[in-house]
C-alpha cells in the first residue's frame, strides 16, 4: 500500500521514543483512573505511572460461547447487560472500581485499605447475584460465573494516544501489569468449572529395599543390632503389587527403556499402566493464598473463617504455584 510507509515510520519513531523514555512510578493506595493527571503517555518526556498494592478481582461468565450459540442474540444482549450492571453495582457497593470490561469479563480493583474484606465480600455478592438473581430472571439459561481474586503489587500505566473529541476515551486506557492481575485472571478461568485431568495408574512390584540397602555396612545393619545381612540371594523386587497414580509429566519422566522391548519404571518393576481422567469440580470463587491470609487477618471473627468455609483446593490451578482456596458462598438473606 502506497501510503503505509508514512504511518509505519511514524509508529516506528513513537516506539523508539517509548523504548528510550524512562518510567517513574509513584506509590498510591487509591485506585487510579484514566483522567489521573499523575499518569502520562510519555511522548518525548518521562513516562509517569503508579504502583498500588491491593486486591484485584476478575469475574467471567461460564460457557459464554456455548450460551451464545444456544440462545437468541436478543436474549444474550439482555443477559450481558444484566451481568455487567450487576457487577458494576456490586463493585461500587464494596468500594471497588471497575477498570476493565471486555465482553463477558470484568476487572475490579480495590483501594488498599480494607481491600481483603472488600474484595471477598464483593466476590460473594457477585456470586449471589449470579446464582440467585440473574438465574431466576433468566430461567431458561444455565447461567453461572467464575470469580478469581489475588493480592499484590500492580503497576498502572496509561497507554494509547492523547486525542480530543468524541473518540478521546476510545483511544486510551490503563494497563495493569503485575503477577496479581495475571493470577486473578487465571483463577477466574478455572472457577466454577468441571475440569477433566488426565493421570496414570501404574502397577509395579516395589523395590526390595533390604536388597538395595542391606549388607554388612548398611543402616539396616545398625537397626538390626549390627548383625550381618546376607543379601546375595534376595530378589530385587517384592512379590506384592502396588498401584501408584502419576501425572502425565511424572509418568513420562519415570519411564525408561533398558533394552528393546523392556520398559523400566522408576520405583519398582513395571507390570502395567492405565490412562484415566478424573473430573475436578471447582467452586465459584477461587482466591490466592495471599488473599486468604490477608482476609483471615482482617476478618478473624467472620463466620466463613470460623466455620472454615474456605477450603484449600486439593488440585492445582494451571500456572498457579501457591495454594488456592475456594468456596461457593452466597449471602444469607
Amino acid at each position: 500500500m502506497k501510503g503505509a510507509k508514512k504511518i509505519i515510520d511514524e509508529i516506528d519513531e513513537e516506539i523508539k521514543d517509548l523504548v528510550n523514555t524512562d518510567f517513574s512510578y509513584r506509590s498510591t493506595t487509591a485506585v487510579p483512573n484514566i483522567t489521573d493527571t499523575a499518569l502520562t503517555f510519555g511522548n518525548a518526556e518521562e513516562k509517569k505511572a503508579k504502583i498500588i498494592k491491593t486486591c484485584v478481582l476478575f469475574v467471567d461468565i461460564r460457557g459464554s460461547v456455548a450460551l451464545t450459540e444456544k440462545h437468541h442474540t436478543k436474549t444474550m444482549g439482555k443477559l450481558y447487560s444484566a451481568f455487567a450492571k450487576a457487577v458494576v453495582k456490586a463493585a461500587h457497593y464494596h468500594s471497588g472500581y471497575v477498570r476493565n470490561i471486555i465482553g463477558d469479563r470484568v476487572m475490579v480493583v480495590f483501594p488498599s485499605q480494607n481491600c481483603f474484606i472488600n474484595a471477598i465480600e464483593c466476590a460473594i455478592t457477585i456470586n449471589h447475584v449470579c446464582d440467585k438473581v440473574i438465574n431466576k430472571q433468566f430461567a431458561d439459561i444455565d447461567f453461572k460465573c467464575g470469580i478469581g481474586v489475588d493480592h499484590g503489587e500492580l503497576k498502572v500505566i496509561k497507554v494509547g494516544t492523547p486525542k480530543k473529541g468524541l473518540e478521546a476515551d476510545e483511544n486510551r486506557g490503563l494497563v495493569w501489569t503485575g503477577y496479581p492481575a495475571n493470577l486473578a485472571s487465571r483463577l477466574t478461568d478455572t472457577a466454577n468449572k468441571i475440569v477433566g485431568e488426565e493421570y496414570y495408574e501404574v502397577k509395579r512390584n516395589p523395590h526390595n529395599f533390604m536388597k538395595l540397602y542391606g549388607g554388612f555396612n548398611s543402616p539396616l545393619g545398625g537397626i538390626l543390632g549390627n548383625l550381618p545381612i546376607d543379601t546375595s540371594n534376595m530378589p530385587d523386587y517384592l512379590d506384592k503389587v502396588e498401584t501408584v497414580t502419576m501425572t502425565p509429566s511424572e509418568f513420562a519422566s519415570s519411564i525408561n527403556m533398558l533394552s528393546p522391548g523392556e520398559v523400566y519404571v522408576s520405583g519398582g518393576k513395571f507390570i502395567s499402566f492405565e490412562k484415566k481422567t478424573k473430573k475436578i469440580d471447582y467452586p465459584a470463587i477461587l482466591i490466592s493464598k495471599a488473599v486468604y491470609t490477608g482476609y483471615k487477618q482482617e476478618n478473624p471473627d467472620g463466620e466463613d473463617i470460623k466455620k472454615k468455609y474456605w477450603e484449600k483446593e486439593s488440585y492445582k490451578v494451571k500456572d498457579v504455584k501457591d495454594d488456592v482456596y475456594g468456596a461457593s458462598l452466597t449471602w444469607r438473606i
